[in-house]
This record gives structure tokens, C-alpha cells and sequence, in this order.
């Protein structure tokens, strides 16, 4: 979110959405934990959970109380420009926690929808949910908080497509690591599906470098100075290194420390790109 502000110019005083993304992604990812009966695991991340219990319960009625709490302030204190938001607007603060909110399941007119159940979409419903909230959150708590409108040019829509392939390339990358508990489960990832090499080499290999051409040709086109170039591409250069890493099988802890650190790690190079 602070690089999207950064690369669009938006205003970077943006603490009621860094409070509430924070309070919304603990509470998101911890909740298949928050069950009583998980059985021991020898995932040590499942594992620690279930020892774990009464905490992890204690900190989501927490933090469910802090987002409400921090919500209910933010409308009263910004009422006119709520009211003054437009239908669009509107859909898009809404389109993605709902997304979101299918991915784990729901009941739609008598039918369970749970869309993390469709393996092959799931990732790129990940890096659509993640890209709404890095990207289309900012430019929209901007408008609320400061009256800044953003002018939709290409440059907006290059940015969500560039982070939408980043993040759903992680979220296969990162589908790896459960291939056997997911074909227990019936689960038909990429992985699940097409095998690891054919998954690394004919999925996310070519889109990664699909995306970094298109990238390179808006920045031409653009004037981008060299040095911006660089450090926007640095990240997609690492992605690319990890995927030919993970031909090998690996750790957990690389997973959690490699896949996850390269969000990390774009937002850092976005954030210094945006002084070129």
C-alpha cells in the first residue's frame, strides 16, 4: 500500500487503512485455524496453531473488536464523503472482500459457493483480492480521507495487472508445498494438476516473463528512466530465480521466508523506483 502511494503520488498518511488492512488480513488467514478438533499435524505451522488455541482465539475477538471499532470511528468521522460516494465506488470497495469472503465459502440462494475449491482459479482469485487491497484500497481511502482524485490513466492499470500477475504467480508458486495434502483432498491445483516442472516452466515461467515484457514496453513507451526500470524489474528478476529454485524440493520455511518475502520485496524496490 505505502508503494502504491508512492508510485501514484496519493497521500502516504494513510494510518486508517494500514489499521484496518492489518486487523482484516490477521483475522482473514488465521480463521481455517480457529476451529476446535485440529488434529496433530506434522505441518509445524497447523501444529503451532493447535497448541496454540485459546491465543490465536483471544486475538481474533480482539482484533474483530478493534476493526469494528476502528470502522464505526473512520464513517463518523468521514460521513460527507461517504455519502458522496459514487456507485462505482461503492462496487469496487465491495467487489473484493466478497471475493475474499467465497474464497473460504458461502451460501448463495440455497448453493454453497467456495471458490478456493476451483484449484486452477484459486491463485489468480488470491492475487485479485491482494491486488483490490494494495492498490484500489489507496486510491479509494484517498478520496474519502483527503478528496484526492486520482486521473485514471495507464499508468493505474499497468500498476494492477503488474501486482495482479506478481501475486497470483506467488499463490501457485506457493501451492507447491501442500501438493500432497491437496490431492488427498481432491484439491485440483496447478500443481495437482500439471505436475511441479510443467507448473514451473509452462505456467508460471512464461506469464512472469509475459509480464515483464509488457512492463518493459509500457516503460519505453512511457520514458522511464533506466535506473525506475531497474528497480521495478529487480523484484520479477528474484520471482523468476525462485521459480527455477523450487524445481528442488524445499522447506516450509523457505516458502514462508522466500515466496512471502517477495511481496516484501517489490513493495521496497516499488518505494524507491517512485523517487525516479
Amino acid at each position: 500500500m505505502i508503494e502504491t502511494s508512492a508510485l501514484l503520488k496519493l497521500p502516504w498518511r494513510n494510518a486508517w487503512l494500514l489499521n484496518f488492512v492489518f486487523a482484516a488480513t490477521v483475522l482473514f488467514y488465521t480463521y481455517p485455524y480457529v476451529r476446535r478438533g485440529l488434529a496433530e499435524s506434522r505441518n509445524p505451522r497447523t501444529e503451532w496453531y493447535r497448541r496454540h488455541f485459546l491465543f490465536v482465539c483471544v486475538s481474533q475477538i480482539f482484533l474483530t473488536l478493534w476493526l469494528v471499532v476502528s470502522g464505526i470511528t473512520f464513517c463518523f468521522t468521514h460521513a460527507d464523503a461517504i455519502r458522496k460516494m459514487e456507485l462505482w465506488e461503492w462496487g469496487l470497495l465491495m467487489s473484493f472482500p466478497l471475493v475474499s469472503a467465497f474464497y473460504y465459502g458461502g451460501n448463495v440462494l440455497s448453493y454453497q459457493v467456495n471458490i478456493r475449491r476451483v484449484g486452477w482459479l484459486k491463485p489468480f482469485l488470491i492475487g485479485f483480492a491482494w491486488t483490490g487491497l494494495i492498490l484500489v484500497y489507496p486510491i479509494l481511502f484517498s478520496r474519502i480521507q483527503y478528496g484526492h482524485h486520482l486521473i485514471l490513466t495507464w499508468f493505474p492499470c499497468m500498476l494492477f495487472t503488474k501486482n495482479f500477475m506478481f501475486m497470483s504467480m506467488l499463490a501457485i508458486l506457493f501451492d507447491i508445498k501442500d501438493k500432497v495434502a491437496d490431492r488427498g483432498s481432491g484439491l485440483d491445483t496447478w500443481v495437482v494438476r500439471l505436475g511441479l516442472r510443467r507448473t514451473l516452466f509452462h505456467v508460471t515461467l512464461p506469464l512472469t516473463v509475459l509480464g515483464v515484457l509488457t512492463f518493459l514496453s509500457y516503460a519505453v513507451s512511457q520514458g522511464f528512466s533506466i535506473i525506475r526500470m531497474l528497480l521495478i524489474l529487480i523484484p520479477f528478476i528474484l520471482l523468476i530465480l525462485a521459480i527455477i529454485a523450487l524445481n528442488k524440493p524445499r522447506s516450509l520455511l523457505y516458502y514462508l521466508v522466500v515466496i512471502d518475502g517477495l511481496m516484501l520485496a517489490k513493495a521496497l524496490f516499488g518505494i524507491a523506483a517512485a523517487r525516479f
